[in-house]
């Protein structure tokens, strides 16, 4: 007797499973954008229980689409700065642990939709944006994700000017297309403000990284606000932010706007014989994964990595359909409490 071959999962299962339309499915599958959060995550449910994988090859050449995402980074070598989120003993501890995540949580919401990412750096002494030439001569990409946005980017003035889909991790100029997804920087940083109040900590110094980067001036912003006791102070490097915690007059709370400036003050602290968390408290921002196995743990607010890779690519989607534009999206970084506040 010749064994037959297990049947294809099909878009008929996964309805018939998630109790709703095969359209609805594909709707999922294709323009997520257009179908209710709830019956999003209920489908996507349904697709893993199942093991569906769409059948890329016939929806491209259906479609005329590649079915991937391009997801371009560019390295500069010339600059020799410190990476905010860079630690002691680490060479990019910013890159590794955020790249990583947003990366995983984007691969896994393309491939629910059947799509693949496709990562490419610059070669060597080529610009960015001659690569996004390459990768739309070729076609090899149906839409680009733009990281490190900032004001009048021009990677988004080209993409715009192109009409080439794009979704930006940062927020786009007031005359462009708001197909952004940014961190509300403010907000979050604000929580981190009432937390401390709370608390009962009443006079703070804020260890800003000297950038022009957008997300510096928000959570400054944010914090200021509502902690109106605070002395701002700006540094370029680490070795900077332990020059100055070594000397400073200790307030209730050193608050850094990434949580690498964060270990540096309590290792400074520490080594001053302060105890971190009783005599003063630290807090930082982004929850890369040391921050909770430090001896003090770190009370930081966590940058929800898979939340954000979710919506770039359901925002992508939206631009490769053509769809009318809609606003950007602010993630809240939610406050983790730990010990070091």
């Amino acid at each position: 007797m010749v064994a037959q071959k297990p049947r294809r999962t099909t878009v008929a299962d996964v309805a018939r499973l998630a109790g709703v339309s095969a359209m609805t499915v594909s709707n999922v599958l294709n323009a997520p954008h257009r179908v209710a959060p709830p019956t999003v995550q209920t489908v996507r449910r349904a697709i893993e229980e199942l093991g569906y994988i769409p059948n890329h090859a016939a929806r491209a050449l259906s479609s005329g689409r590649s079915q991937v995402i391009g997801l371009p980074l560019y390295f500069d070598d010339e600059d020799d700065t410190d990476d905010a989120d860079d630690t002691e003993g680490a060479e990019d501890t910013g890159l590794g642990g955020f790249l990583h995540g947003l990366l995983g949580g984007l691969v896994k919401a393309a491939a629910a939709s059947g799509y693949g990412v496709h990562v490419t750096t610059p070669t060597e002494g080529a610009t960015e944006i001659a690569l996004y030439e390459k990768l739309i001569a070729a076609r090899q990409v149906d839409a680009i994700v733009v990281l490190e946005t900032m004001p009048n980017d021009p990677r988004l003035e080209f993409l715009s000017r192109r009409r080439f889909p794009f979704v930006a991790f940062g927020q786009t100029a007031p005359g462009q297309r708001q197909c952004w997804v940014d961190v509300d920087n403010a907000t979050s940083m604000a929580g981190i403000a009432d937390h401390l109040r709370t608390t009962g900590r009443r006079r703070a110094v804020y260890l800003a990284t000297d950038s022009p980067l957008p997300w510096v001036q928000q959570r400054r912003d944010g914090f200021a606000d509502r902690f109106p006791a605070t002395e701002m102070r700006s540094f370029g490097s680490l070795e900077a932010v332990a020059g100055y915690v070594a000397q400073a007059d200790v307030p209730d709370a050193f608050v850094a706007d990434n949580d690498a400036f964060a270990v540096v003050a309590m290792r400074t602290l520490q080594r001053r014989g302060i105890t971190v968390g009783e005599d003063v408290a630290v807090t930082g921002f982004n929850d890369f994964p040391f921050a909770s196995m430090l001896d003090t743990p770190l009370t930081t607010a966590r940058i929800p990595l898979q939340d954000i890779a979710r919506h770039l690519f359901d925002r992508a989607l939206h631009e490769i359909a053509g769809e009318p534009d809609e606003p950007g999206r602010l993630v809240t970084a939610p406050l983790v409490v730990r010990s070091s506040a």
